[in-house]
């Protein structure tokens, strides 16, 4: 005859728990074999979905091409608004077409002159559109008719950035 055993029950190791703990979008799916307990499954997927929630709503890091949302049409017939403050450092000007091809002669090199510098580029607009986060963002006319310099923008720039058209020529201020 065969002999019928009840399933034995599981503890969650030392290990699975410090996999949880840290990778719990891999590791907590192992609490559904046999033997776990409800409250191992229960506490395993709260940390699952406590995870998910902190990651969602971490505010996304900066990137170096963030822009102010001080754009100035030069088509346009009315002078940008002075700036309050004079910056500290002096604002060196750019057209896109510099900007592009010196990413695509040394990214490194392009890197150390633009990256937390504040800086002026002059272009035209090629594309107005948003991320998948729904933040704006410009693309201007560079050297390649595809890889345009991107200039990033927040949410509540969306009033200025609707206002603009495509073959505008704009000047955007960035950091």
């Amino acid at each position: 005859m065969t002999a019928v055993t009840a399933p034995t029950k599981r503890n969650v190791g030392f290990l699975l728990g410090l996999g949880i703990l840290f990778l719990p979008f891999v590791f907590v799916w192992f609490l559904l074999r046999n033997g776990h307990s409800l409250l191992a499954r229960i506490i395993g997927f709260g940390w699952l979905v406590l995870s998910i929630l902190i990651v969602a709503g971490a505010p996304s890091s900066t990137s170096s091409h963030n822009t102010s949302s001080q754009i100035s049409k030069t088509s346009a017939s009315s002078p940008a608004p002075a700036a309050a403050t004079a910056p500290a450092e002096p604002l060196k000007a750019y057209t896109a077409a510099q900007v592009a091809s010196s990413y695509e002669d040394n990214t490194v090199a392009a890197d150390v002159q633009f990256k937390d510098k504040r800086v002026q580029v002059t272009g035209r607009i090629t594309d107005i559109n948003t991320d998948f986060l729904g933040k704006p963002y410009l693309v201007l006319a560079g050297t390649n008719q595809f890889m345009g310099p991107h200039f990033k923008f927040e949410k509540s720039d969306l009033a200025v950035m609707a206002t603009l058209k495509k073959g505008a020529t704009v000047k955007v201020i960035c950091t």
